[in-house]
């Protein structure tokens, strides 16, 4: 903060789980002096993830900012989390960054979740630099791995690092563009004899799509003339900013090298924020929610100046809102400054309304910086509190974590009565009870949610239903004929009054009909609720003392139970209907899976968003996708992906429709 803003650069760190992003940004901010020692996912003491949950996992499982200087510039660092189970905060990341640096590990070159975060990056328009993490270690391809970045991600993706290997050691590498040599300990060598042809064609294969960016230096190129060294660096930059080139450094995050080199190239070749609005403006882009910190809100500033301890405005929720002391962030440390201009983050605590994803100005403001759609959580899990006490908590517990993880869902079945957490995956579902556990002393158990299955009739029968007892005093009496049969799907429930002549008095007519709906809500196969189910009163007599309207509630219940075990009793499923999206070579698997879960593919054709890919339109039971997202990802490397929405009731196969009712039964 206190940079001019043409001398910032915000960076997002992305790309899949295990590929060094955490490490590097550690090298960084101790090669640049931020830190006096270098920290370790591995020992658990790095400053980026300093979440209880991420030193026990080693792993990243939100979102964290760090900044350091080089070279008269301030940068600052979004680390985001590299597994599917989390890829919102790095979704956040990126929208609340100006750039991104990508990086990939060079022995396992791109990967699925790579693919989904660049797609990211692309529909957002956003500069990237790939960081071709990892040279240090043995029997590197650098070929395959450059080849899966063009294959999967992009064809514009071009070295401008050859690495230097002697022995199986990385030790070095070429500046291919300015045709010099570095050696990381020696400095400035002379290119490697051995090297020389590899650079050149390196050299050839740059310049020749740098000059596709610039007439005049297309021109040279193809006369043959000696290109300008600034110029070409000229055009590389604005190829880069255009986001449609993307340039590869080389390095190893674990072993430190490589780190300077890509400090250079953000500051040289990435862009500084842009003033995108002409007052202040600011996006709540991460939410943290810690029992002992607080709330504790990071925002990035797009435009205009924030001050400390001053009143602004929320633009989502049309309510002002008090900045208390704004705070520079590194990892968990925060230090107080007095006011965050455009392109700087900062952290505030306490927020009253505001939450991710909301936008801070000037009262009166109708700016809303742009943010993402959070992706569609697709594995639900049932949770239960272990005790009566957890039970009472645990509503306002998750509250609390989805404030910091907005991609989580929670919401109470009506069907099934079970309380329903939705997540992006069953690592992220158990991080979140552990969380529950640890930072709110709530202890939880996820379980697989209950089907809601139904119960209908498939014949119609007339049945009488007579309630007397008789006490002393008032008795109780009422009785009622009716006829039962099967509506078509999705018909619900239909009570059609046919009484002629007074048989059953007009104010007891609705007392039936609440008799036989209470009835219904436990079925006699397996005590589901009864759906799509007509029923016609057309007779029944009444005592003018004793009748009243418990006694015809419970007439109708009578004639209801007795006469629908005369109807063919079946038992229904819910029937979701899904779109599957999956690369083109994993096609045959997919559907063969989806046919094993009893699943009917409706049709297929090309996924318009994603080349190489089709959409799957299929209609399956609810039972049977309740784990499907794990199978899906393992059958397609963890490319493909899905959507669902409930689509109809169908009747259950009578072998399977019998162990259930068994279940049932057994349960009860």
């Amino acid at each position: 903060m206190g940079a001019d803003i043409d001398k910032k650069r915000v960076v997002a760190v992305c790309g899949s789980g295990g590929c060094g992003k955490t490490t590097l940004v550690e090298d960084i901010l101790f090669t640049t002096g931020k830190t006096s020692r270098k920290g370790s996912t591995d020992k658990g003491n790095t400053v980026m993830d300093f979440d209880s949950e991420e030193m026990e996992r080693k792993i990243s499982l939100q979102l964290s900012v760090g900044h350091t200087q080089w070279n008269k510039h301030l940068l600052y660092f979004i680390d985001t989390p590299g597994y599917h189970n989390f890829i919102a905060d790095a979704l956040c990341g990126i929208m609340a960054s100006d750039s991104v640096l990508m990086l990939i590990d060079a022995k396992d070159g791109s990967k699925a979740q790579t693919e989904r975060l660049f797609d990211e990056v692309k529909k957002e328009n956003k500069p990237l630099i790939f960081f071709l993490n990892g040279l240090d270690k043995e029997d590197i391809d650098l070929d395959r791995a450059i080849n899966s970045i063009k294959k999967d991600l992009t064809e514009k993706a071009f070295l401008l690092q050859l690495p230097i290997v002697e022995d199986n050691n990385f030790v070095g590498y070429i500046d291919i563009l300015n045709h010099k040599a570095f050696d990381y300990e020696k400095g400035e060598i002379e290119i490697p004899s051995n090297f020389k042809d590899a650079a050149e064609e390196r050299y050839m294969e740059l310049v020749e799509e740098i000059s596709t960016y610039d007439d005049e230096l297309m021109e040279k190129y193809l006369e043959g003339e000696e290109l300008d060294k600034n110029q070409l660096n000229e055009t590389l930059k604005k190829a880069v900013w255009s986001a449609s080139f993307y340039p590869i450094f080389v390095g190893s995050s674990l072993k430190g090298l490589g780190s300077k080199e890509l400090l250079d190239g953000m500051v040289d070749l990435l862009p500084p924020p842009e003033e995108k609005y002409n007052e202040p403006a600011a996006l709540v882009f991460k939410t943290y929610n810690d029992p002992q910190l607080g709330k504790m809100s990071l925002l990035r500033v797009c435009s205009g100046e924030f001050k400390s301890d001053s009143n602004y405005f929320n633009v989502n929720k049309d309510q002002e809102e008090r900045l208390g002391s704004l705070q520079s962030v590194q990892g968990k440390s925060l230090s107080k400054v007095e006011g965050a201009s455009a392109g700087d983050i900062a952290a505030v605590a306490k927020l009253k309304v505001t939450q991710t994803g909301d936008t801070i100005a000037n009262k009166g403001s109708s700016i809303k910086c742009d943010f993402i759609e959070m992706p569609l959580p697709f594995i639900s899990y049932a949770v239960y509190g272990t005790s009566k006490g957890d039970e009472e908590k645990l509503g306002a517990a998750i509250n609390k974590v989805i404030e910091s993880d907005p991609s989580l869902k929670f919401e109470r079945n009506s069907e099934t009565k079970e309380f329903i957490l939705t997540g992006m995956g069953a690592m992220h579902l158990e991080v979140t009870a552990s969380k529950l556990k640890n930072k709110f002393g709530v202890q939880a158990m996820l379980k697989l949610p209950k089907i809601a299955y139904k119960e209908t009739i498939k014949g119609k029968t007339q049945s009488h239903g007579r309630y007397k007892k008789q006490t002393g005093g008032h008795g109780q009496f009422g009785d009622c004929i009716i006829e039962i049969e099967p509506l078509q799907r999705g018909g619900g429930f239909e009570f059609v009054d046919m009484v002629v002549g007074g048989a059953i008095p007009r104010q007891f007519i609705p007392s039936v009909e609440k008799g036989i709906k209470a009835a219904m809500e436990h079925g006699v196969l397996a005590g589901y609720p009864m759906i799509d189910i007509r029923i016609k009163l057309i007779d029944g007599s009444y005592h003018p003392v004793d009748s009243s309207d418990l006694a015809f509630q419970m007439a109708g219940s009578i004639a209801f139970k007795d006469g629908v075990e005369k109807c063919k009793p079946v038992l229904l499923e819910p029937i979701a209907e899904m779109e599957v999206y999956v690369p083109d070579d994993n096609m045959g698997d997919v559907i063969g899976d989806l046919n094993s879960r009893r699943g009917r593919v409706l049709g297929m054709e090309p996924y318009a968003d994603k080349k190489g890919y089709q959409t799957i339109k299929v209609l399956v039971p609810q039972a049977e996708i309740l784990e499907y997202a794990p199978s899906l990802r393992s059958i397609t490397g963890g490319k493909g992906f899905f959507t669902y929405h409930f689509s109809v009731y169908e009747e259950v196969p009578s072998q399977i429709a019998q162990k259930i009712i068994e279940e049932a039964k057994s349960e009860e």
